[in-house]
């Protein structure tokens, strides 16, 4: 479903990812882990498109998105969902709005049918019943689940997911969690997100990649990676699961 092959990325003249590659196969959640600054999102953005390649390639679905056009890429991106970190949402429309921005913008429903689809959404994210909230009536976790609706209303192939429990707490971050899950399964998505949450990344994973200096440390299950000999790895896993 998703290869990257080789991928280098300069940003300022200094190298932020350098020779990542790995296959994720369809229907899989990912996680990728590392410190503060190791690339994590700079790779998310070349899985949807929005950074090119210095070197090596992106391959989605059978299709390398680096060779395509801006019309062609946004056609392969009206396949994928981006849950941002902070949700993104827009402060001068209301939760149905929101959800239902991406199927005015790129199909041909009809009002009805867009109001079906918003209310299917948000009642799969456990938020049925607040189309006429706001941004700024909502919790941290709620725009975050208002934030995903949004990602998964074009019935996204692909779901991406920036850092989605930062900012909340414990429970909050279990039930994310969980929701992220369950929203995959549910719509038969590949979930690719990156993390500093390693206890709930090991719970929902498939499996995790873990990045340290520009380069992929490990890649494996949860399982696999507690096993790791690598001291790095080791190191990183003992502190922040401590």
């Amino acid at each position: 479903m998703i290869k990257v092959e080789g991928l280098y990325k300069e940003l300022g003249g200094q190298p932020v990812l350098e020779d990542i590659s790995f296959d994720i196969g369809t229907g899989e959640i990912i996680a990728v882990l590392g410190l503060s600054g190791a690339g994590k999102t700079v790779l998310l953005k070349h899985l949807i498109g929005l950074f090119r390649p210095d070197k090596g390639r992106v391959v989605i679905d059978g299709v390398d998105i680096d060779s395509l056009s801006e019309d062609q890429l946004l056609k392969v991106r009206c396949n994928m969902g981006y849950l941002f970190q902070e949700g993104a949402l827009y402060d001068f429309m209301d939760v149905f709005d929101n959800v239902a921005f991406p199927l005015r913008e790129h199909t041909k429903l009809t009002g009805a049918e867009v109001a079906s689809r918003v209310r299917e959404v948000l009642k799969l994210v456990d938020l049925d019943g607040i189309e006429s909230k706001f941004p700024g009536e909502l919790s941290g976790g709620m725009k975050k689940r208002v934030g995903l609706a949004r990602a998964i209303v074009l019935g996204a192939k692909v779901l991406l997911c920036d850092e989605p429990t930062s900012g909340l707490d414990p429970i909050r971050s279990h039930d994310i969690s969980d929701l992220i899950r369950h929203v995959s399964q549910q719509i038969g998505s590949t979930t690719v997100m990156t993390s500093h949450d390693v206890n709930n990344s090991f719970r929902i994973a498939t499996r995790i990649i873990i990045i340290n200096e520009c380069r992929i440390a490990a890649i494996g299950t949860a399982e696999q990676l507690k096993g790791s000999q690598v001291p790095f790895v080791r190191e990183f896993l003992q502190a922040t699961t401590a």
